[in-house]
């Protein structure tokens, strides 16, 4: 599976680099990964857009946004991680807050039915769920993923890529891993 995945930036000796944690390339070990670079306007085709979790940059939120235009245009399966699930609920219509006590730490969900332990990097929290919005997983303090209703498109609040056996919804589980 071709996978494009969106990259933070970090600035080291007043240069800017695009990075992407190691930790996905073992994650999607079955993909062909390609790491979508901060420039704007690039086209692309795959099977699979990644908007990936860390810093907010303006380049990098210009290009996540050109990267969803795309990957709607082409009917392109969508998973926003973390930040990027942040992205698609606003995109949606949604908004999201401020969370306390919501970095490195580990806390329990729910989702399909069922108990899992989910590590949690973030300080925010989805606030009011965006339109046509489903929601598929929830924690004593909120929305932990979702699914469009219609379209192929999660957000996941977790790093799924950051744990020793990844927690999944099933249906993007199958997608991921066929």
């Amino acid at each position: 599976m071709n996978t494009i995945i969106t990259q933070p930036q970090t600035i080291i000796n007043n240069i800017t680099y695009d990075c992407l944690d190691p930790r996905w390339y073992q994650f999607l070990d079955q993909h062909n990964v390609r790491p979508m670079p901060n420039i704007i306007n690039v086209d692309f085709d795959a099977d699979l857009l990644i908007l990936s979790g860390g810093s907010d940059s303006a380049d990098r939120l210009a290009t996540e946004q050109n990267c969803y235009k795309i990957a709607v245009d082409k009917n392109i399966p969508i998973v926003g991680i973390c930040r990027g699930a942040f992205m698609l609920n606003q995109l949606y219509g949604g908004s999201n807050k401020r969370l306390a006590g919501h970095q490195g730490v580990d806390h329990t969900i729910e989702m399909e039915g069922e108990e899992f332990t989910v590590n949690s990097y973030h300080g925010m929290g989805i606030y009011l769920i965006g339109d046509d919005i489903e929601v598929i997983a929830t924690s004593d303090d909120g929305i932990e993923a979702f699914k469009h209703a219609t379209l192929p498109h999660w957000g996941i609040v977790w790093h799924p890529e950051r744990m020793e056996v990844p927690v999944l919804p099933s249906e993007l589980e199958k997608l991921i891993y066929g």
